[in-house]
């Protein structure tokens, strides 16, 4: 592509193809999301091609659109004297925070990344379900990329929906108390197993939210932990039960002798997961390149391992 565009449009491109929003991407560069739809208006006029298709998971850039945002990114890193000895270690090392099955499946998805800097460092970090802790690791740069349940909003912090996923009960293949189609009596009679992050589970209508909140009050709980896995490890070996995302779900049947039951139609309940990031990173190319691979490796990891 030969033709010349405005810095700005191409900010403006890079920003949105990072985060797949014209919302945030407003917000993030202090203009109008109506300034945003007259600037894809005027580069379809300057290169003749819709750079974005309108998807359920966010704004999905084409070919078109991916060179225009490595154009803007080119640009910037010629300055290598902008804070390089403050932005070191982000060009060395990224930080993540996230719960244990997004660690297992992301750190399989980044072995594939198509843009990584060699002898990248990738450093997971122990989850916390303290939501100011895991805003002010992303805050104060502790962490570059929290993934779970969604964080309040905060000025220094963006966000971007990764996937929803219905709850599904996990139970031994060898448990005999609980039946293949599972009633609320069934649920109340046995025993459950929490990992700590079960409040980030909800509903989408008022009937359901009454019987939902009388299960979570009622039900007979076991054991409760922070560790996912040992919470699946427990389900295998005995009759508890626990709650999870069915987007995990298939991860651990391959790897322990647990099996997938439905949630009655009472209870449905669905999970939102969303990766947030310190807006200080879209200035570094290199983090805008990696976080938006990041995003799209992780959103087609968790689509193929959906039940």
């Amino acid at each position: 592509m030969s033709q010349t565009i405005e810095l700005k449009l191409l900010k403006i491109i890079n920003t949105l193809v990072v985060c797949g929003s014209v919302k945030t991407t407003a917000k993030l560069l202090n203009l109008s999301p109506a300034a945003i739809s007259y600037s894809l208006k005027k580069l379809r006029d300057i290169t003749g091609e819709h750079l974005f298709i309108r998807t359920r998971t966010g704004m999905k850039p084409n070919a078109t659109a991916y060179e225009l945002s490595q154009r803007y990114q080119k640009y910037f890193a010629t300055d290598v004297d902008i804070s390089r000895d403050e932005n070191q270690q982000n060009e060395n090392s990224l930080t993540i925070l996230s719960y244990s099955p997004i660690e297992m499946l992301l750190s399989e998805s980044i072995a594939s990344l198509a843009h990584q800097p060699d002898k990248y460092r990738y450093i997971f970090l122990p989850y916390t379900i303290n939501v100011n802790e895991r805003l002010d690791n992303l805050v104060n740069k502790n962490a570059y990329i929290d993934i779970g349940a969604e964080l309040p909003q905060d000025k220094a912090v963006s966000k971007v929906k990764l996937f929803t996923s219905n709850i599904s009960i996990l139970a031994s293949v060898h448990n005999t108390e609980i039946p293949a189609e599972v009633s609320c009596a069934d649920l109340y009679q046995a025993k459950h197993a929490i990992w700590s992050s079960l409040g980030d589970y909800y509903c989408e209508n008022m009937q359901v939210s009454g019987e939902v909140k009388k299960y979570i009050q009622e039900r007979d709980v076991a054991v409760v932990s922070g560790s996912i896995i040992n919470m699946v490890e427990l389900c295998a070996r005995s009759n508890y039960i626990m709650l999870l995302p069915d987007i995990f779900i298939p991860l651990f049947t391959q790897a322990f002798a647990v099996k997938r039951l439905q949630l009655p139609a009472e209870l449905r309940m669905k999970h939102d997961c969303y990766i947030h990031f310190n807006n200080k990173m879209t200035e570094n190319p290199m983090m805008t390149r990696l976080i938006d691979d990041i995003i799209h490796s992780v959103r087609t990891t968790f689509t193929c391992q959906s039940p």
